[in-house]
């Protein structure tokens, strides 16, 4: 039986759940649920793909919480997958069976790569659908702030509008055209836009592919800058964190939760933004102080915001931020379809069987 050890994140237990029939049985019935939105026969999809990597199952499947524990378990490996993990010669001195290197993302700077092609064990980088999924979501809430979707979606009659603020009426067709007879100022537009992304990692490399394509400007604030060559293939310019923030028409929060990164996004950042900035926020709820963001809000120098997380999920019902025309808020559907997760740990799996099996 072939034995694959991994850093023991919540989404690598996908593959868990495929390749080891030991896996405990309220872990497997949790993804089995947790997939069934889009996977209502989990199991029939996940037998398909047993199927396909018949080589390697079934497998023995370690989990390692730190790098110890995955030291420790390296021996007999014949397989690694890491996402954060530092995996290098220390590694691979523990691990003399070892044929592959799965990488859960496509930034291999974890991954001492010399190491492991000296070694002879292959890198495979897995550029995460779900990643991709999440940055388009970004997307999907700039647009909708910017066009003012979610405030005048469906008010295609002068009393509607009216309703909410607006004076509608017809321009003299005689004369010009009738775009926007509705009267909506402020409609704004991404291209010549400039983004600031808080965090270029897996999900902020993605964002920054796509914004180039809107043609706008990309900065990017992180603790450590990212090689030259990085930084050109993404189009992204690197700044301090004040400077991203003064300089931001819109700014895309994606960085993990800890100590470091807990309310980074407070009064004295909203302070920082240009007026009219919008902020989204598609990683942590509590990256963004709550408070500052609704007296944001309130004082109108914040032009809008699009949330996929919150501090409370499920939130109460009538939330004060739900109240706002220029907030958007999704109950954390930026991953979108469950397939993409789903074609994420096929790449793997397939991965594992031809570089094991």
């Amino acid at each position: 039986m072939p034995v694959i050890v991994a850093e023991n994140d919540p989404i690598i237990r996908n593959i868990q759940v495929v390749l080891d029939p030991d896996t405990p049985s309220d872990r497997q019935a949790a993804i089995a649920d947790y997939f069934s939105v889009d996977l209502p026969d989990f199991d029939t999809w996940r037998n398909e793909l047993r199927a396909r990597a018949a080589s390697i199952f079934p497998a023995e499947f370690r989990m390692a919480d730190d790098a110890d524990a995955f030291r420790a378990a390296l021996p007999d490996a014949e397989g690694a997958i890491v996402e954060g993990m530092a995996f290098g010669a220390a590694e691979l001195d523990c691990a003399p069976r070892l044929k592959i290197v799965q990488k859960f993302g496509a930034d291999l700077r974890n991954i001492d790569l010399d190491a492991c092609a000296a070694r002879g064990v292959p890198v495979k980088p897995l550029r995460r659908r779900v990643n991709g999924a999440v940055a388009e979501h970004v997307f999907a809430l700039m647009l909708a702030l910017a066009k003012k979707i979610c405030e005048i979606g469906g008010r295609i009659d002068p009393a509607s509008l009216e309703a909410i603020g607006y004076a509608p009426k017809l321009y003299d067709s005689r004369h010009c055209g009738r775009s926007n007879w509705g009267r909506i100022g402020g409609i704004g537009t991404l291209e010549g836009a400039t983004l600031g992304a808080v965090g270029l990692g897996e999900i902020g490399r993605e964002l920054a592919r796509r914004a180039s394509a809107f043609g706008m400007e990309v900065l990017y604030y992180q603790r450590r800058q990212l090689p030259p060559e990085v930084e050109r293939a993404h189009g992204a310019s690197y700044c301090g964190f004040e400077e991203l923030l003064e300089r931001s028409d819109f700014i895309s929060v994606q960085l993990p939760s800890n100590a470091e990164t807990k309310n980074m996004i407070d009064a004295a950042a909203f302070r920082r933004m240009k007026p009219g900035a919008v902020l989204i926020n598609v990683s942590r709820a509590e990256i963004v102080d709550r408070a500052a963001l609704i007296e944001a809000l309130e004082s109108g120098r914040l032009g809008g915001a699009g949330l996929d997380v919150f501090w409370e999920e499920p939130a109460a019902p009538n939330d004060p931020l739900t109240a706002f025309p220029n907030v958007v808020i999704t109950p954390h559907t930026a991953v979108a379809a469950r397939w993409n997760g789903a074609r994420d740990v096929e790449e793997a799996v397939l991965n594992f069987a031809e570089a094991i099996g």
